[in-house]
């Protein structure tokens, strides 16, 4: 065996020949895979890569008459010129007619929930349900720019300062974060090191917000030892309390929103679990507004900061955010009953969406 292993060619233009033909194959397989099921639902995500080149994704989700269940994978990825809805649209449809898949075969489309998706005339998702009326919509939930888009001002200027801050300690200099990590372990902080925000990713704010309220006061520490304009600006910042009232907030806040963000994750969650942990969310949200301006039970960071006398206003962001729950889940049109009949069939009456 090792010998015919030797005797394969693997010179630079052999190797890429034969990646090609191989990540052909499985483009067919799964191109005819999707063909023979009986639908399909995608996942559409616009960003940008560590270029600034904007990447289209887009994910499908299928039931696999093959293998016998359901099955998720990457249909495609495609670089933009534009980030319109129409550009959006137009490089979904060829990347549909490219693998010969009719758009009618699509029983539902998942967004990003940015502008250029769910605009109303231009969007992306309008133009496919133009080719395709019955066509399903969803958007994501609690997708990082939308969440700090429905912040308001004050909250999302202190977001912005405090990761600023952070990059500032970790990022700024090898020498800079080599001696903030001596610092912190001399002093025996809670840790020894803050978390990098990563803006992709859905739980960093949560965890960065985290690991700062819990080391904040030995951040001030370090940074009264650092005689320059920089470090006198977030030393203000960390001794207004005004300011820490908002982050103890958001602390506890963005904890609630990742708890909700874990359960929405991974494989093999059915709609009905989804809707369940969404709805359960939407009922926590009630109690929290209640919370706020009593016992704050589930505001224990906030009530260690202000004593429970803090700003009203924290009361007007939970309703914000309620009043988007309700918005983002306005065109779900699954009824109930529908989703009773797959956990429990039985117990089905009358179904109807």
């Amino acid at each position: 065996m090792s010998g015919k292993l030797k005797k394969i060619p693997l010179s630079n233009g052999t190797s890429t020949r034969r990646t090609e033909v191989l990540a052909h194959d499985l483009l067919k397989q799964l191109t005819d895979d999707i063909k023979d099921a009986p639908c399909l639902s995608l996942v559409v995500d616009e960003s940008t890569d560590s270029t600034d080149q904007a990447q289209l994704c887009v994910l499908v989700r299928y039931f696999s008459k093959a293998k016998g269940t359901f099955c998720e994978d990457i249909l495609g990825l495609t670089p933009l010129c534009h980030t319109r809805g129409e550009d959006i649209y137009e490089a979904i449809m060829q990347m549909l007619n490219e693998r010969g898949i009719d758009v009618k075969h699509i029983l539902s489309i998942t967004t990003d929930g940015a502008p250029a998706m769910i605009g109303k005339e231009k969007g992306a998702v309008q133009h496919l349900k133009e080719q395709h009326s019955d066509l399903l919509t969803y958007h994501c939930i609690i997708h990082q720019s939308v969440l700090c888009a429905s912040l308001g001002k004050e909250y999302s200027d202190v977001m912005e300062t405090i990761m600023k801050l952070v990059n500032y300690l970790r990022a700024s200099s090898a020498l800079q974060h080599s001696l903030l990590r001596a610092f912190l372990t001399e002093v025996n902080a809670a840790y020894d090191d803050l978390l990098l925000h990563n803006n992709v990713r859905w739980l960093s704010k949560g965890r960065v917000l985290e690991r700062f309220w819990a080391i904040r006061k030995d951040l001030e520490m370090f940074l009264s030892q650092q005689k320059n304009v920089k470090a006198s600006h977030y030393l203000d910042f960390l001794r207004d309390n005004d300011t820490m009232e908002v982050v103890a907030f958001l602390v506890d806040i963005t904890s609630h929103i990742n708890e909700l963000n874990l359960k929405l994750q991974g494989q093999g969650n059915t709609v009905c679990d989804l809707m369940s942990a969404v709805r359960s969310f939407e009922r926590r949200l009630e109690i929290f507004k209640s919370d706020i301006t009593g016992p704050h039970i589930h505001f224990p960071t906030l009530l260690q900061q202000t004593n429970g006398n803090h700003h009203r206003h924290h009361l007007f962001f939970l309703e914000k955010l309620a009043e988007h729950f309700r918005m983002r889940f306005e065109g779900f049109n699954v009824g109930r009953q529908v989703l009773l009949c797959i956990p429990s069939p039985f117990l089905v009456k009358n179904v109807e969406c």
